[in-house]
Formats: C-alpha cells, sequence, structure tokens
C-alpha cells in the first residue's frame, strides 16, 4: 500500500496552514466495524434478548441460591441482612469471659464512634433504654453482622466473624443502664424492658 502524500490545503487561519492527512486505514476498518457491531449489539438489548447487568446478577444469585445446601444456621451465628434471628439467637452469656472477651473487641473497634464507656460520640449511646435499631440480643447481633451503611457503620461479618460477633452483642447487652458520664443524647425508640 503506497503512502498518501500530505496536502496543503488552500485556506489558512491567522497565517497558519493546515495539511490533510488522512486516518490510516486499519483505524477506519476499525472504525466502521465498531459501528457494524453496534448495529447489531445495541438492539439485542433494546428487544429484551439479552440480559442486563443486574438481571444477571439477580439470576446468577437465584442459582447460587438452589445450589447451596439449605443451611440451618447455628446458635449465635450472624444472619444476613433482612433477616428474622429471633428464633436463632441464643440467651446472650454473661459469664465473665465472654464479657472480657466482648470488651477488648468493643475498645479495639467500637470506641471511636460509640465511646470507651459506650455513651455515644458519633454512634448512638449503647447505655440507655431508647434503640435505633432493636434492643434484642438478635437486633444487636443483626446491627453489628450488617451494619448500618446509611449511618455510617460497617458491615462486620467478615472482620470479625460469628465467634466475636456473639461475645461483642454479649458485651453491649451488659452497657444497658451503666450510666457513664456525658452520654449522647437518646436516639430512636424507648425500650420497655
Amino acid at each position: 500500500m503506497a503512502k498518501e502524500r500530505d496536502e496543503l490545503l488552500d485556506h489558512s487561519y491567522d497565517g497558519i496552514r493546515e495539511y490533510n492527512n488522512p486516518l490510516p486505514r486499519w483505524w477506519l476498518w476499525l472504525f466502521y466495524g465498531t459501528i457494524l457491531f453496534a448495529m447489531f449489539y445495541i438492539p439485542w438489548y433494546f428487544l429484551g434478548y439479552g440480559l442486563t447487568g443486574p438481571q444477571e446478577w439477580q439470576q446468577e444469585v437465584s442459582e447460587a441460591a438452589k445450589q447451596a445446601p439449605a443451611a440451618t444456621p447455628s446458635a449465635g451465628a450472624p444472619q444476613p441482612a433482612g433477616t428474622s434471628t429471633a428464633a436463632v439467637a441464643p440467651a446472650p452469656p454473661r459469664d465473665a469471659a465472654t464479657l472480657a472477651a466482648g470488651k477488648e473487641i468493643f475498645a479495639a473497634n467500637c470506641v471511636p464512634c460509640h465511646g470507651p464507656q459506650g455513651q455515644g460520640l458519633i454512634g448512638p449511646n449503647l447505655t440507655d433504654n431508647y434503640w435505633l435499631h432493636g434492643n434484642t440480643f438478635a437486633d444487636i447481633q443483626n446491627t453489628i453482622v450488617n451494619g448500618v451503611p446509611d449511618k455510617g457503620m460497617i458491615a462486620w461479618r467478615a472482620t470479625l466473624g460469628p465467634a466475636k460477633i456473639g461475645q461483642v452483642t454479649a458485651y453491649v447487652m451488659s452497657l444497658k443502664g451503666s450510666n457513664p458520664p456525658n452520654p449522647k443524647p437518646p436516639q430512636g425508640t424507648l425500650s420497655k424492658d
């Protein structure tokens, strides 16, 4: 293929003259190929033959749910978001070793938002009888497992694991009624117990 010569065009703009540099043929064929591809690709999705991203995701989730064995949740295991843990969650352990382990986990992860005594800083006060997401063992555990993304609390499921989540949940429950100095004002709904 012979190289095309650059030609100087007849017009001038502010004393600048322009060359006519044609695009390489391989680039033009690639460009035409993308147009041809789009002529088939776009109607495929507009006519509903192809799946959109969210539709593919939903299909994969439903297939995975069919393939997963019917697991029965173990006692104290964190539950997925939106599921009730009331029937699964055991009574909170009150032994000193569990509460001490929960206190260490709380100090390492929860103090920046809830304060060293659970009095609330950025996060809510954990020592009063007002709760934003429920005050039962199952409710607290579900909040820790799934977090509250719209309020800035991350889901601790992957970081802590079931045993540590159970321990920190028991510790948070033990904070109720502890009356620390300078508590954050009440938020949420007054619990009856």
